[in-house]
C-alpha cells in the first residue's frame, strides 16, 4: 500500500514552497500526499505580495476529513500563522505517528509569515508532540533566542539548546553558513550531534527547500525509516532537486530555482 502523508502548510501560487512543494515531493517520493491549506499566499521567489489565513474552524474541518479517511503515516507542519491556526491543528493532531515541524517563521526575502504571538504556542502545544524540528539559521535563533549562527561550532550550540528546551530532536540546517561544504546538523533530544554534509549547488537562489526538504523527511518516516536514516536520504533528495531545478532569469530580477 502506497504510504500516506499530510501536510498542513500554506499555498504558495509560485508552486516552488508551500503545499505545492510538498505535494510534487510527495508523489516523487512514492507517497500520496494529503494536504490541509492553512493560509494561502501571493508570492513569487522573492516576493511575497500577501496573506490570506483561512478561518481555524476550516483548517480544522480540513484535517479532520484528511484523518477520518486515510491512513496517515506521517504529519509535516509548515506555514501555521496565527496562534488560532495552531491551537485548531494541535487539537487534531494524532499521536503515534512521526510529526515533523518546519516552524516557518519568515520567507527568504524578509517578509513575516507568522504572527509573533504564535511562537509561545508552538512551544506550549507543538514541539512536544514533535518527532523532528527543522529550522533554519533565522528560525533557530529566534527559537533559542540567541545570536545567528555564523560557524559549525555555532549552529552545534544553538542546535543543542534548542533540542535541550524542547526534549524534540532537531535538525538544525546550515546552507546558508559559508563554505563550499554545506553542513547540516541533526541533534537527538538527548543532546547526540549527527554532521551531514555536501557540497553547495552554486549559482542560484533558491525558493523552497526547506518546505522540499521537511516534506522528504516526512516521506521517508511515512515509509518507516528511522530519523537518522529519513534526513539523510531526505537531504540527498532535496540536494538532487537543487542541481535539476528548473530555473528563470526574469523572476524578480534574481535567478532563481524552483526545486
Amino acid at each position: 500500500m502506497t504510504p500516506v502523508m499530510l501536510s498542513i502548510a500554506g499555498s504558495d501560487c509560485s508552486a516552488g514552497a508551500g503545499i505545492q512543494a510538498d505535494i510534487k515531493t510527495g508523489f516523487a517520493l512514492g507517497c500520496y500526499p494529503l494536504t490541509v491549506v492553512t493560509c494561502v499566499v501571493s508570492e513569487a521567489p522573492g516576493h511575497v505580495a500577501g496573506i490570506a489565513p483561512l478561518d481555524a474552524d476550516f483548517v480544522a474541518g480540513q484535517l479532520a476529513e484528511c484523518l477520518r479517511s486515510f491512513p496517515v503515516a506521517a504529519v509535516k507542519t509548515g506555514m501555521l500563522y496565527s496562534p488560532e491556526i495552531l491551537r485548531a491543528v494541535a487539537k487534531l493532531l494524532p499521536s503515534g505517528i512521526p510529526l515533523v515541524v518546519d516552524p516557518v517563521m519568515v520567507a527568504t526575502a524578509g517578509d513575516a509569515l507568522m504572527l509573533d504571538e504564535t511562537l509561545s504556542v508552538y512551544e506550549e502545544l507543538l514541539f512536544p508532540r514533535a518527532t523532528l524540528i527543522t529550522p533554519n539559521l533565522d528560525e533557530l535563533a529566534r527559537l533559542t533566542a540567541s545570536p545567528l549562527a555564523h560557524s559549525l561550532p555555532q549552529l552545534e550550540e544553538s542546535a543543542r539548546a534548542l533540542a535541550d528546551h524542547t526534549a524534540c530532536a532537531v535538525l538544525a540546517k546550515g546552507g546558508h553558513l559559508n563554505g563550499d561544504i554545506c553542513t547540516d546538523v541533526l541533534c537527538s533530544a538527548a543532546g547526540e550531534l549527527q554532521r551531514f554534509q555536501h557540497s553547495r549547488v552554486t549559482g542560484v537562489t533558491t525558493h523552497g527547500t526547506g518546505c522540499t526538504l521537511s516534506s522528504a523527511i516526512t516521506a521517508f518516516l511515512a515509509q518507516g525509516c528511522p530519523l537518522s536514516e529519513a534526513v539523510q536520504r531526505g537531504l540527498n533528495y532535496t540536494t538532487h532537486a537543487i542541481e535539476h531545478s528548473h530555473r528563470w532569469k526574469n523572476i524578480c530580477a534574481l535567478n532563481h530555482a524552483l526545486v
